[in-house]
């Protein structure tokens, strides 16, 4: 049973497999592609008290090439999720200490919605070790970070010695 199709550039670099330069190029141009965003904007219909960790983790997922414009209702709704998670674990634990076993029960299957949305959406946008795990960087964001490294600098005689 064949697997899922995985992109060109996973391929490549798992080297499992040698594909030609005219196969490399049709299966590059079926592929769809989506330009980077220039900037991390939230979506109109999340509430302003999620904004700031927002633009925070979208920069970071901007900055490892993880993030596009088509990436922000995800991300939106992993903060809903997250917090609905939050508040529903506050009643399950309260109705916990009160002895309460049916609201305890009621709160925690609410809880376990809210956390399976949020694990959804977090794994999709790659927050979680698991999930970054399994993306595949572009190949444009390796080599600028690499670029940038002055570890790799220093050992290619880059960078002028200060001893």
């Amino acid at each position: 049973m064949a697997g899922k199709r995985q992109p060109t550039v996973l391929v490549k670099a798992n080297g499992r497999k040698h594909l030609s330069k005219a196969e490399e190029a049709e299966r590059l141009a079926a592929e769809p592609q989506v330009e980077p965003s220039a900037c991390v904007k939230p979506p109109g219909w999340l509430t302003k008290r999620f904004h700031s960790e927002f633009l925070e983790i979208g920069q970071i997922l901007l900055n490892a090439g993880l993030y596009t414009e088509l990436d922000r209702d995800v991300l939106g709704q992993y903060f809903v999720a997250r917090d609905g998670w939050l508040k529903a674990n506050k009643k399950a634990s309260a109705a916990i200490r009160d002895n309460d076993e049916k609201r305890a029960q009621s709160w925690t299957t609410i809880q376990n919605t809210y956390f399976r949305q949020a694990r959804q959406c977090g794994e999709v946008m790659g927050l979680s070790v698991t999930s970054r795990c399994r993306l595949v960087v572009p190949e444009s964001v390796k080599q600028k970070s690499e670029d940038q490294n002055p570890f790799l600098q220093l050992i290619e005689g880059g960078l002028a010695s200060e001893a």
